[in-house]
């Protein structure tokens, strides 16, 4: 059975202001198929949710490094998938 995913108020605004950078600094095109990667990497989560390393095991949550440039948070509840934040690594500071 696959995960409900679930996106904080803080990583839909990640996604949207890493899209907005994409496709100002690249192109439409290369925003797009950016977009595709993430959300072809979410499916593939909901199906194996336990993929991404345990990143901070107190709190139970998990990264994946979903391209080469971006690590993905998430934690699990119940049969959820909350994608806490997505963090380019290109990026100097960052907090969960």
């Amino acid at each position: 059975m696959a995960f409900e995913i679930v996106f904080t108020k803080e990583a839909e605004t990640d996604f949207e202001e890493i899209i907005t950078y994409i496709n100002y600094k690249f192109g439409t095109q290369s925003a797009n198929q950016f977009k595709t990667l993430i959300l072809n990497f979410i499916e593939l989560l909901q199906v194996f949710p336990e993929m991404g390393s345990m990143e901070l095991p107190k709190e139970n949550i998990r990264c994946f490094v979903a391209h080469k440039r971006l690590k993905v948070f998430y934690t699990l509840s119940d049969e959820r998938i909350i994608i806490l934040r997505l963090f380019d690594t290109r990026q100097a500071d960052f907090e969960l």
